[in-house]
């Protein structure tokens, strides 16, 4: 059996979370955070166990720690440990990127349009996955 891709959803609505999910389970394999806080250490613990993420789906607005902020923990784990950067999207309802939009992949409108995450992915993984029909 071919190996999924490991993906991290990052999203205080669980509801958001499960929204993504289904979208991507077809290909993903997946761990889901709550918010920033929570997803920079699983971050950060899936690269020390060789088990590192292929995508991140980051939300903005969240407690404890935003997505912005976390982004940029990430980005600077990575530059501190020598790690290629993991591609991240940020998904969001309204939120503009600002002073992170360098350190992402791309912006997703919520809710989640299926045909705009593919066209993310196919170009983000170079046509090598298939997400939805």
């Amino acid at each position: 059996m071919e190996s999924r891709l490991k993906a991290l959803i990052v999203d205080d609505s669980e509801i958001s979370r499960l929204i993504t999910a289904r979208v991507i389970g077809k290909v993903f394999v997946y761990d889901e955070a709550e918010n920033g806080l929570i997803a920079v250490r699983k971050y950060q613990e899936a690269i020390e166990l060789g088990a590192a993420y292929d995508i991140v789906f980051m939300d903005v607005v969240m407690p404890e720690m935003d997505g912005k902020e976390a982004v940029r923990k990430i980005r600077e784990h990575e530059k501190n440990i020598g790690r290629p950067k993991v591609p991240i999207i940020m998904v969001s309802a309204s939120e503009m990127l600002g002073e992170v939009e360098g350190l992402v992949n791309g912006l997703l409108r919520k809710p989640t349009s299926r045909p705009l995450l593919n066209e993310m992915l196919q170009e983000l993984f170079k046509g090598k996955i298939a997400l939805l029909s």
